[in-house]
């Protein structure tokens, strides 16, 4: 007949411990998650791709033009405008004020504008001089994003965002390129492998006083 150890005192106070160290990460989460379902989080993430339609060298030897105007310095911006928050944006939020999209270059058109998901609706864009006003007179849906393609005419064209939005937060995100992309994943990785080491290493020392 085998007998089998109880564990012994050190392992209970060792659990204890272990218990007790994931008891307030816990905690804390389910907090976390309990205020973001009460209280409301509400903010705008946008980036501006701004990209000339010549190269530097053949200024001069090309003409451009758009209907009957003829540009002396095009680029195309590509605007992305996204609610990032947990509630939808209601037009009453707006306080009855456009989303501008501001350009210190000439503003030509407005050549696309498209939302993911294309079942909810594009806030319409009217140009002006310098500027791209965007009408909210429908919601901005939570975790939907408006992609604005805009020709603008000017030296070094300067994009910026202006909303007159109610307890919304707006941030300006900077569009990384594929070598920064590469760098962040490996930097996440990295952080992924640590975490898991971590865990294994508390593992093996609840093991080895549990063995003792």
């Amino acid at each position: 007949m085998t007998n089998i150890a109880a564990p012994s005192e050190t392992f209970w106070t060792a659990l204890g411990a272990v218990g007790a160290m994931l008891a307030l990460p816990t905690a804390l989460f389910i907090g976390w998650l309990g205020y973001r379902a009460v209280w409301p989080r509400r903010r705008i993430e946008w980036s501006a791709r701004v990209s000339p339609l010549t190269h530097t060298a053949a200024h001069g030897a090309l003409t451009i033009t758009h209907g009957s105007t003829t540009l002396s310095n095009p680029h195309v911006v590509e605007i992305d405008l996204s609610n990032a928050g947990n509630k939808d944006l209601e037009t009453a939020q707006f306080n009855g004020q456009p989303i501008e999209i501001t350009s210190t270059a000439d503003v030509v058109a407005v050549l696309n504008q498209t939302s993911r998901p294309t079942s909810q609706r594009v806030l319409a864009a009217t140009p002006q001089a310098n500027a791209v006003s965007l009408a909210p007179a429908t919601p901005l849906h939570q975790g939907q994003t408006l992609t604005y393609v805009i020709l603008v005419d000017g030296p070094d064209p300067q994009i910026d965002l202006r909303a007159s939005a109610s307890n919304t937060r707006i941030k300006r995100q900077t569009r990384l390129t594929p070598d920064e992309i590469i760098r962040m994943y490996y930097a996440r990785m990295s952080q992924v492998v640590g975490a898991s080491a971590g865990t294994g290493v508390l593992y093996l020392i609840t093991l080895l006083i549990f063995r003792a």
